[in-house]
């Protein structure tokens, strides 16, 4: 069955090659365009490597036509920085590949792609079309003249093929990669020790601590010159790879007014009052305005608000669902019908004419396992013993056939020239009601009218406010909100977190402004996201390598790392001394004494890790304290030590290392990618093309 499906989707396969090739020709035609009056055609470069324009163009269209496939839709701006991250990342295994001397021979290509043990994806790629086994498959797309193919019908194969080859070998590269790093980051016995040492010692601690948080912080006003001083301590934290520029931008929502809602009200009335009166749903669809979709399914997956009431309900009923928002949504009940649903099929598949078909089923009707079948026609004969399928959306017909069959008896379910698909049915579950139900919905939308007097206000609130102080204090009083947002040329959208969240859609446009003009300047208005209107202002443009000290978010960290540090001077100073016990130091505090059990190896929620180090370090008994934290001060006193009697085996401490300073830590790929790119030097140019 899984062949002669294969072999229908051919059509809409051959359809969309045809179609990604057209494609490509009209990009390439655009790019070369652009190559030439450009004159640079990277990019990016890694390296003294550079990523062709077109190349990389290329990919981004084969993607973009899987996405379009598989029916994603993704931003063509996030998925151009997806697939450039992807191209970096490859050049720089290549050419660390090529330091190595790191290869994959042909002979084991050859084992991974056809010998005794393929890789996984092989074995996965040949089970999804029916063949046998993948050497089965390579000699089927390699010599189709020996199946009686035409090399046409295997071209679009074999490309895959070759296409899974090439990513077979990179995956084995990579992991040639990660098994030589993960062998140079080996356990020697003094690691061992240390680890045994950092485990072996649990500290029972009685403490008291008074958060920095808890006082107010306009008694420690922090200046300029001492903000510029915390910078230059860690100034490696502010160190950027790319140029930056911090924007304000006002996003405006083409919303539908209130008059588009009430029109949008009687269009869906009207749809609802046809929906009644009509037997199908054709009559909503003259309409042309609704959405509507058409499923089969069983009462457990009707939309739960309408499971109970079409449960019961005769075929031609309906039921409006209550607006929310703009969004209406209506439903009618199609048809209502008791089917099979699930049943345990035997199948074989055989290729040959009506005669070889005939005599295949007599045998296996006569009592002849698959087995038998295959070893009397090799190469010939696939299928399964049992395996069992929901058949409630097949034809009718094929379903009558199954429905009416004979258990345990093998029938002709599908057949052609070349061969036939037959069928057994072992086992049927109880048959199902399955209610075909049409779900109609309608979004209000605004009107031309709406989305004009929207871009006439934004406009004159940008004519009236043209620095980037007014954009920002006026934006406000017209009723926007200017959000504040640090841009790179890698940002993909206005608004998009650093977690790859949130985002506005099409809006790449309006940082390629930002990065072709200075500080200070408004943007005009950008709408290539019809939903949207979208300017931006330039706040500040940071091209040295570093962010400065008084970037928003910067100046706030640098300011409380200057102000918790005057507090805790000033802690220090009023606790020092100032009490003989614990409980003593936790009363001047205002706070209760706590407890934990701290070990060096591993952390404590409630305590810094600088203070952890200094607990481990301690003696037992002795009141230790104030101690100065980065968060809060700290008064503590260890009660117990208890040492561990078990002493963990060799394999233990290996396995630790291996976590926390060895190959699980570094030889994973979001590690080796950021070694190599700290290690080479890379240069997006996407902001010169998009």
């Amino acid at each position: 069955m899984a062949t002669l499906e294969k072999i229908r989707q051919r059509k809409k396969i051959l359809a969309i090659v045809i179609g990604a090739a057209l494609i490509a020709f009209i990009i390439e035609v655009g790019i070369e365009a652009i190559g030439r009056s450009g004159g640079n055609s990277a990019a990016a470069k890694v390296g003294n490597e550079k990523i062709d324009i077109m190349k990389f163009q290329r990919r981004v269209e084969q993607e973009a036509a899987n996405d379009q496939q598989n029916s994603q839709e993704i931003d063509g701006a996030v998925r151009q920085q997806q697939v450039l991250d992807e191209m970096i990342n490859e050049k720089l295994l290549e050419q660390e590949y090529d330091k190595l001397g790191i290869y994959v021979s042909d002979n084991e290509i050859s084992q991974l792609m056809i010998g005794k043990n393929p890789a996984p994806a092989v074995v996965q790629f040949a089970q999804q079309v029916g063949a046998k086994s993948p050497a089965d498959l390579y000699d089927f797309i390699m010599n189709p003249s020996k199946q009686g193919v035409q090399e046409a019908q295997v071209a679009e194969l074999r490309n895959q093929w070759l296409k899974l080859k090439e990513d077979v070998t990179k995956q084995y590269m990579f992991a040639k990669l990660q098994n030589l790093m993960a062998g140079c980051m080996q356990a020697n016995d003094l690691d061992r020790a240390q680890i045994a040492e950092d485990e072996a010692m649990t500290n029972v601690v009685t403490f008291a601590k008074k958060d920095y948080a808890s006082i107010a912080d306009d008694k420690y006003p922090v200046s300029d010159e001492e903000l510029k001083a915390e910078w230059q301590k860690i100034k490696p934290l502010f160190k950027v790879d790319e140029d930056v520029r911090t924007i304000h931008y006002i996003a405006v929502n083409i919303d539908p007014s209130a008059e588009d809602i009430a029109a949008a009200n009687k269009i869906a009335d009207a749809a609802y009052i046809a929906l009644q009166k009509g037997r199908g749903v054709d009559s909503v669809r003259l309409l042309g305005t609704v959405q509507i979709d058409t499923a089969k399914m069983v009462q457990k997956d009707l939309p739960a608000k309408v499971r109970d009431f079409f449960a019961n309900a005769e075929v031609g009923t309906t039921r409006r669902d209550s607006t929310v928002g703009n969004h209406h949504v209506m439903y009618k009940l199609i048809n209502k019908q008791v089917s099979l649903d699930s049943v345990d099929l035997g199948y074989v598949v055989i290729q040959g004419d009506a005669k070889t078909q005939k005599a295949v089923l007599d045998q296996l009707n006569a009592g002849k396992t698959l087995d038998d079948i295959k070893k009397a026609y090799p190469q010939k004969a696939d299928g399964k013993p049992s395996e069992w399928q929901r058949i409630f959306n097949m034809p009718d017909t094929m379903k009558a056939k199954i429905a009416n069959a004979t258990p345990g008896v093998y029938f002709t379910y599908m057949s052609g020239d070349q061969g036939a698909t037959l069928l057994k049915v072992n086992d049927k579950k109880a048959a199902k009601t399955f209610y075909t139900l049409a779900t109609i919905t309608y979004d209000a939308y605004a009107s031309t009218k709406t989305s004009e007097q929207l871009r006439d206000k934004f406009q004159d609130f940008l004519n009236k406010n043209k620095t980037i102080k007014d954009f920002e204090e006026n934006a406000a009083k017209a009723g926007y909100n200017a959000v504040e947002m640090m841009i790179t040329p890698s940002t993909a959208q206005i608004g998009r977190s650093m977690y790859g969240q949130g985002g506005i859609k099409e809006s790449r446009k309006a940082i390629k402004w930002a990065f072709d003009n200075k500080k200070g300047q408004v943007s005009p208005i950008f709408s290539d996201n019809k939903d949207v209107l979208l300017a931006v202002a330039i706040d500040d443009i940071y091209e040295d390598g570093y962010l400065p000290y008084n970037f928003t978010q910067g100046k706030e960290m640098l300011t409380q790392r200057v102000r918790n540090s005057k507090k805790g001077d000033d802690l220090m100073k009023q606790y020092q001394g100032k009490a003989n016990d614990l409980n003593g130091y936790a009363s001047l505090m205002g706070v209760k004494v706590d407890t934990a059990n701290v070990v060096f190896a591993s952390g404590v929620p409630n305590i810094e890790p600088k203070v952890v180090g200094r607990i481990c370090a301690s003696k037992q008994g002795a009141l230790q304290g104030p101690v100065k934290g980065n968060d809060a001060i700290y008064v503590y006193q260890i009660v117990k030590q208890e040492k561990s009697e078990r002493k963990p085996t060799k394999e233990e401490l290996d396995n630790r290392y291996a976590q926390t300073r060895g190959a699980q830590n570094f030889a994973n790929p979001r590690n080796i990618y950021q070694i190599l790119t700290k290690a080479t030097k890379v240069k997006k140019r996407l902001i010169d093309f998009f």
